[in-house]
Parts: structure tokens; C-alpha cells; sequence
């Protein structure tokens, strides 16, 4: 599931979601390439990436349904911190055109722009927040200025993730080649985890000391001859480089536990972290 977030008035993203997750349904469809909304829009692709050999990427948005539909795309900086995912407005990736009408049947493309680098052999991490704004005459749709605090209220949002690479540094995408002429080393992620209780409130924790992102899937426990126990079937989410992510668990984990997940596309044991 692609996962929708805040605009940068919210102090971080638990709060909006639990806000606006009544009116966001995205899901991923059967071709990793694509992505298939509840309203009829057609993203595409979803992971993109520029590298040093890119100045922009495009993204393309197709209006399936049978009405033209007006669209913003903004991109936000994105980091986490604690725990927690925070996005807030910045200068460093432009979308281009930033607002478009789409007539129905047809596609619009936008490109993502970088207008500056990151710095040499780093990954930036952003969310491509991509919004359908009401029908001029959709009276239903008439800003209510405290749901959204910026006096207009949205249809559908959309959501994806964008990494930008400094020279000397490409995505590490271990079941995908190299990217066609790229120079830079891949920048892998380097995983640990442990679990957390507070009460009754059970948690895992994954912090990513490496120095590209990891995308969580297929989250499991393994528990050797007992078998496996699901966490997360789906998508979990992403860990930035640096930085640590938590998420509740619906039970305490089984004893001594061994953690799998699909990671970045490749299945993975992930090592405990030390006590």
C-alpha cells in the first residue's frame, strides 16, 4: 500500500493519517511499476530515483475514469526521527508542471526536477505528494478551513517515495541491474532490530545504519521449527539512513524470535540488535 502523509503544518505523519485515512485508499497493483488508486488514476513509476547521470525524472499520471481531474504535485523533504516520519516544504526538487488538469482518457507528464545535488555519495529521501482537488462546481467539496487548516479540502491523495543521489552513488537495488551508465556505488542499508514494551503496548523497532534506505516487506517472525507468524504481509514501510522507525505490534513476540523480511526486493534475516 502506498501510503498518503501531512502536509508540513502537522508535526508528523501518525497524526494526519489517523486524520485522513477515512478518505485515502491507495493500492499497489499486480506490476510492481504501477500504482491503481480507488478513483481511477494511474501513477507511474513508483520508486523513481535521480541519480548523477539525471537532472529530473518523470512521473506519469493517467486519468482512467470518464471526467477531466485537476491534480497538485508537491515535493516534501522527508526524515524520521524518533520513531516518527516528518515532512516539510523545501526548494531542492521542483515538480513540473505543479498543477495540471487531466482530461479523461488522457495522461499528463510531470517531471521531478532537482535543482541541487546532494552531496557526493549521499542519498536525500522525499515524498511526491500528489493531491486531487475538487471540481470548481462540486458544492459537496466547499472548503471547510478546520478539517484541513489551509481552507480547502481534498478528494484523494497520493504518496510516493523520491531519492535523489549525490555523484558517486546509485540506488541499491539488488534485483535490478545497475542503472543504464551509472558510475556511482550503490548504497546499501545495513539493518538491525529489537522490540520495545510499554505496558501492555508492544513494539518493533528497526534502526538503519547504512547509507541507503530500506523498504520493508513481508515482515515475519521466524521462529524455526514452530514456523513463521505474519507481521506485515505488505508493505511496512521505509527506514531512512540513520535513522530508526517503530511500529506496534498486535501481539508480544514469540521467544526468542529470529526476524524476516523482504528487504529492498531480497528476502532477509535480520540480526538482533545487541542488549
Amino acid at each position: 500500500m502506498v501510503k498518503a502523509h501531512h502536509f508540513p503544518t502537522f508535526p508528523s505523519a501518525a497524526a494526519w493519517l489517523l486524520r485522513t485515512a477515512c478518505r485515502v485508499v491507495v493500492t499497489l497493483a499486480a506490476c510492481a511499476n504501477w500504482a491503481q488508486a480507488a478513483t481511477p488514476l494511474m501513477i507511474w513509476p513508483v520508486d523513481p530515483v535521480i541519480t548523477e547521470e539525471q537532472q529530473a525524472v518523470a512521473v506519469w499520471l493517467e486519468n482512467r475514469g470518464t471526467a477531466s481531474v485537476s491534480l497538485q504535485v508537491r515535493v516534501l523533504d522527508w526524515s524520521q526521527t524518533d520513531g516518527e516520519e516528518f515532512f516539510s516544504a523545501q526548494k531542492d526538487v521542483v515538480a513540473s508542471p505543479p498543477i495540471s488538469v487531466v482530461p479523461a482518457g488522457k495522461r499528463q507528464m510531470v517531471r521531478l526536477i532537482a535543482a541541487r545535488r546532494p552531496p557526493m555519495g549521499l542519498e536525500e529521501a522525499y515524498r511526491v505528494v500528489i493531491d486531487e482537488l475538487p471540481a470548481p462546481d462540486d458544492s459537496a467539496q466547499k472548503p471547510t478551513g478546520a478539517e484541513t487548516g489551509m481552507g480547502i479540502r481534498l478528494n484523494v491523495r497520493y504518496a510516493i517515495p523520491l531519492f535523489v543521489y549525490g555523484e558517486g552513488a546509485q540506488p541499491f537495488r539488488p534485483t535490478k541491474p545497475l542503472l543504464a551508465g551509472g558510475k556511482g556505488k550503490p548504497l546499501p542499508p545495513s539493518l538491525t532490530w529489537h522490540a520495545t514494551r510499554q505496558g501492555n503496548r508492544h513494539q518493533l523497532v528497526v534502526r538503519n545504519q547504512g547509507a541507503g534506505h530500506a523498504r520493508l516487506t513481508s515482515v515475519q517472525w521466524n521462529t524455526g521449527s514452530r514456523g513463521t507468524i505474519a507481521i506485515n504481509e505488505g508493505l511496512m514501510g521505509y527506514v531512512l539512513p540513520g535513522s530508526q522507525m517503530r511500529w506496534e505490534l498486535e501481539a508480544p513476540p514469540p521467544a526468542n524470535p529470529e526476524l524476516k523480511a523482504t528487504i529492498n526486493g531480497v528476502d532477509t534475516l535480520l540480526p538482533r540488535a545487541p542488549r
